[in-house]
């Protein structure tokens, strides 16, 4: 009986010091599992807001550069902050898809500036892809916030207070394919003009056509769609830049609807051919012929980019 009691207490003690080892401290983390661990478990839907950044992060969530590079690559911040800054590192938070990819939250500061990744895990712990959900000091925002929501959706949003009655957003809604490894634009809900860093030459160009618009995925990657000199015309504008700056492509030409929602741009003296396909406020575009005199040699002009919302006229007083 007193074997049987002993063994009791030793099973007691031994759950006991598991139970204890839940927690890790940043000096503990040896493996990827306890880098994952590292980060406090949150409750969705999570939302970063820049308010939160102006407090002073929680010193015992403190990573150093040596361990969160061997976890997280460099280059998620430092196209953000420079080859030669020395940000320092805080864990925020950690959210789980049930047997699927874990998602943590990374606030990095120098200076005033401060920037939230999401970072992408897989089941078993290997990075997969990162994401700036918030950034605070880069851009005169009046508000801005990150949010993951319990459909694992990503939101970022920010507004901008021009006047008492001009307020100009953007939101932007992802979701992360695992198919095709990257976080994919699904929403885009902006007021503002967000091409505003690239010259659209038919920017001034009539839009009556119900395809006609501007299709953004991002301010340096997007579709401008005009009206052309018949309904079975149109006119667009493609550029983007992806891959830091890596991979860049830019065409301007005239397509002609070979049905109710798809045109073609081809044209006989020219091996490039592209085909548009209108889906709701989404068009895809996809390269069926060789158009690299227009891009770099390890990208193509393929996507799928959202119709920004025109912005409403203002009534006069």
């Amino acid at each position: 009986m007193k074997k049987y009691f002993l063994c009791l207490g030793l099973i007691a003690i031994l759950f006991a010091c598991k139970d204890k080892k839940t927690t890790i401290k940043a000096g503990e983390i040896v493996t990827a599992a306890d880098f994952v661990a590292f980060y406090p478990e949150v409750t969705l839907p999570h939302i970063i807001a820049d308010t939160m950044l102006a407090r002073k992060p929680n010193a015992t969530l403190a990573l150093d550069l040596n361990t969160l590079s061997k976890y997280i690559p460099d280059s998620v911040w430092k196209k953000d902050f420079g080859k030669n800054a020395s940000p320092k590192f805080y864990a925020l938070g950690r959210a789980k898809e049930k047997e699927k990819e874990n998602y943590l939250f990374t606030e990095v500061t120098a200076a005033n500036k401060r920037i939230v990744y999401l970072a992408c895990f897989s089941n078993d712990n290997k990075f997969l892809k990162a994401m700036p959900l918030l950034k605070t000091g880069f851009d005169r925002y009046t508000s801005s916030y990150g949010m993951l929501d319990s459909k694992f959706q990503i939101t970022t949003y920010h507004e901008t207070k021009k006047t008492a009655d001009d307020i100009v957003f953007k939101r932007n809604i992802y979701f992360y394919d695992r198919n095709g490894d990257n976080f994919t634009l699904i929403v885009t809900e902006p007021n503002e003009d967000i091409i505003e860093d690239v010259q659209n030459p038919i920017d001034t160009m009539a839009a009556t056509h119900k395809f006609s618009g501007n299709y953004v995925e991002d301010p340096k990657n997007f579709i401008s769609i005009r009206d052309g000199r018949n309904p079975s015309e149109m006119v667009f504008f493609v550029h983007f830049e992806k891959n830091d700056g890596k991979c860049n492509g830019e065409l301007k030409g005239s397509a002609r609807f070979i049905s109710p929602t798809v045109a073609q741009f081809v044209k006989s003296d020219n091996p490039c051919s592209l085909e548009f396909t209108f889906t709701g406020n989404k068009v895809t575009m996809k390269e069926n012929g060789r158009c690299g005199a227009y891009r770099d040699i390890q990208c193509f002009f393929n996507g799928s980019y959202s119709k920004k919302k025109a912005a409403k006229a203002k009534a006069k007083k």
